[in-house]
């Protein structure tokens, strides 16, 4: 279980408990969050897919199955993209194709964030990002916490490295299942729209839209996204 940015392995509390009796369970903190913190050094998507690849091999794992949110969907699809045997399906949240081409506006929109994400109050920053990250209240509450343990520099870090995480990758296809999931209300950003072109892409691709959730979808709406999770793993097994 992969987090997303600016938070920890604990975004996955409301998981845990559907998946605890018949799955073994990795929950990570990227470097730079939770208790992978302080990051000595640059915030990298292609390091966070090394460091997942390291603690596979460490544990005797040749493969898992990979559920990711947002920034955890870019590490998930760099491990992919580096490594497919290890990857045996995956369900991305609320997150689009690192390895697509972008648009004009999507590019530049990309690598304005960085120097935007500088010039904007760090206070209003972070209040603006949890109201659009998340519609329920408990949800808002463990952003707005996860956030707040992060200073402004480690959290321009962490996007630095997020924005750098595209490259276009004209042939290339996933190779294993692929469930895609965002929130019916998630207005971050172009996710909705990418989410269902990607879809159109890949050939093992399943869309599946969480009413009633935002970004975090998976947070927003747990019983739902969980009963989708479930599915999905029976599935794959």
């Amino acid at each position: 279980l992969i987090h997303g940015a600016a938070v920890d392995h604990k975004q996955f509390d409301q998981q845990f408990p559907s998946l605890i009796e018949n799955y073994q369970i990795i929950r990570i903190d990227m470097a730079g969050h939770g208790k992978s913190r302080p990051l000595n050094g640059k915030f990298s998507i292609v390091n966070i897919a090394d460091d997942i690849k390291y603690i596979l091999d460490r544990l005797g794992m040749d493969e898992a199955i990979f559920i990711g949110q947002s920034a955890g969907t870019y590490a998930i699809q760099e491990l992919a993209f580096q490594n497919p045997e290890v990857v045996k399906a995956m369900l991305l949240i609320d997150g689009t194709c690192i390895t697509s081409k972008l648009s004009y506006i999507e590019s530049i929109s990309l690598k304005s964030t960085p120097f935007l994400f500088r010039i904007w109050p760090y206070a209003n920053l972070k209040q603006n990002m949890v109201k659009g990250s998340a519609i329920r209240s408990e949800t808002r509450k463990y952003l707005k916490d996860s956030f707040n343990k992060l200073s402004r520099s480690e959290f321009i870090n962490i996007w630095d490295g997020i924005s750098a995480c595209v490259h276009y990758e004209p042939d290339y296809h996933i190779k294993c299942p692929l469930l895609l999931v965002y929130g019916e209300q998630d207005e971050l950003g172009n996710i909705k729209k990418s989410m269902i072109e990607w879809s159109t892409r890949e050939p093992q691709a399943e869309l599946i839209v969480i009413p009633d959730a935002g970004h975090t979808s998976n947070q927003d709406n747990p019983k739902f996204f969980n009963q989708v999770m479930i599915t999905f793993l029976k599935e794959i097994n």
